[in-house]
C-alpha cells in the first residue's frame, strides 16, 4: 500500500500532483488560491492517461476557501449506503451455530483541506451499481458490492483499495439460515491499516429468524494483531452497541 496517498498533502502552486486507486484516477493542483480536483476512471476516460495532466473530456473542479491553504488530507471511507453482498456460494446454518465470514468492501476517497477539516468531495475507488434491498414500498437504497462474503482469504489476492471486513453471523432462531445474501451496513464501521492492508472493526450479526429483525452488533472489537493506533478513519455514524434490522431475507431487488 503506497503510504504516500493517505495522510496530508501539500500541494504546490500550479503543479498537478496525480495519485491513483482502483479505478479511479485523480489529479490535484494548488492555483490562484483554489484547490482544483479533476477525477476519471478506467474505461470511461478518453485518451491516453498522463500524471502531467487529465485527459481532455476531464474538468476540473475548483474550491476558493477562507483559509487559502494547499494543504489536503485524503482519507479511506466505507461507502455512504449499505451494501448487498452475495455469499461465494449457497449456505445452510443450522440453529445455534456460529459463523465467521470475511467480505472486502472498496473504499470512497475523501478529500479535506488540511488547516479547516472542511471536507471537499469524496470519490468511489471503484463504482458500483445501485440495488433496492427490501419491498416495493418498503426498504432501503444500497449498492451491489463487487466482492463476495467468503469463509477463507488465503488463497485472496491483495487489493490496497479494498477492506476486509470480519464478520459473525449466529443462527439463534429454531430453523435454518438460508445463507445466500445479506445486507451490510457499513456506516458504523472503521478503517485500520494492518501488514499493508485496510481492515475493519469486527461486524456480529444474530439472526433470529426469516420475518424477525436481525440484531447488529458493532461495538469496536478489533480483529486479532490490529491495534487502535492503526486507525485511519472513524466511522460515518456514532458507534452503538447494537441496532435491529432486517438483514437477510430479500424480499425484492432491482439494479440501476
Amino acid at each position: 500500500m503506497d503510504n504516500k496517498f493517505w495522510g496530508e498533502v501539500s500541494l504546490q502552486e500550479s503543479k498537478i500532483q496525480y495519485f491513483s486507486l482502483g479505478d479511479l484516477h485523480l489529479w490535484l493542483r494548488f492555483q490562484d488560491e483554489e484547490i482544483w480536483i479533476a477525477h476519471g476512471y478506467s474505461g470511461e476516460l478518453i485518451g491516453t492517461i498522463q500524471d502531467k495532466k487529465p485527459p481532455k473530456d476531464v474538468e476540473w473542479s475548483r474550491w476558493a476557501m477562507k483559509v487559502v491553504s494547499g494543504d489536503i488530507r485524503i482519507q479511506p471511507v466505507f461507502p455512504d449506503l449499505p451494501l448487498v453482498v452475495n455469499s461465494e456460494y449457497p449456505l445452510k446454518v443450522s440453529p445455534e451455530t456460529q459463523i465467521q465470514i470475511y467480505t472486502r468492501i472498496p473504499v470512497w476517497i475523501r478529500i479535506e483541506q488540511a488547516k479547516t477539516d472542511y471536507q471537499l468531495t469524496e470519490l468511489p475507488a471503484v463504482k458500483l451499481s445501485r440495488t433496492w434491498f427490501g419491498t416495493p414500498i418498503e426498504g432501503e437504497l444500497c449498492y451491489h458490492a463487487m466482492t463476495r462474503a467468503r469463509r477463507d482469504l488465503s488463497k485472496i489476492d491483495k487489493k490496497s483499495y479494498l477492506v476486509t471486513c470480519p464478520i459473525f453471523v449466529s443462527n439463534k432462531s429454531m430453523e435454518e439460515l438460508n445463507f445466500e445474501r445479506f445486507c451490510f451496513r457499513v456506516e458504523r464501521l472503521s478503517i485500520y491499516e494492518h501488514n499493508d492492508e485496510f481492515w475493519a472493526d469486527e461486524t456480529r450479526i444474530i439472526y433470529h429468524g426469516e420475518n424477525l429483525n436481525s440484531d447488529i452488533i458493532m461495538a469496536g472489537k478489533l480483529p486479532e494483531g490490529i491495534q487502535k493506533k492503526q486507525l485511519l478513519t472513524k466511522p460515518r455514524k456514532e458507534i452503538k452497541k447494537s441496532l435491529a434490522t432486517r438483514t437477510f431475507k430479500r424480499f425484492f431487488q432491482t439494479h440501476f
